[in-house]
């Protein structure tokens, strides 16, 4: 995760793994380029992490967990700001 998240600084505003490290309580890494956007399952561990970098200007990333709430998928809602 390390290597993706060093790669994809400053060519990518949107990182998406599946089935990344957590630790226990959905601990994971963290990185100071990125935002991480996990879903708010309690008593599980999450398999989809989202990564948004913290310069995106563009867009506004937001967790879904409205529309679903599940340890295996995660819906997020990125909105255009010039709109």
């Amino acid at each position: 995760m390390h290597a993706c998240m060093k790669f994809a600084k400053n060519k990518t505003d949107i990182v998406i793994l599946q089935e990344s490290w957590m630790r226990d309580e959905n601990i994971t890494i963290s990185h100071s380029s990125f935002i991480c956007i996990k879903s708010n399952v309690q008593n599980t561990c999450v398999r989809v992490l989202i990564f948004v970098a913290k310069n995106a200007k563009k867009f506004t990333c937001t967790s879904r967990s409205d529309i679903v709430n599940n340890e295996d998928m995660q819906a997020i809602l990125i909105a255009n700001n010039k709109i």
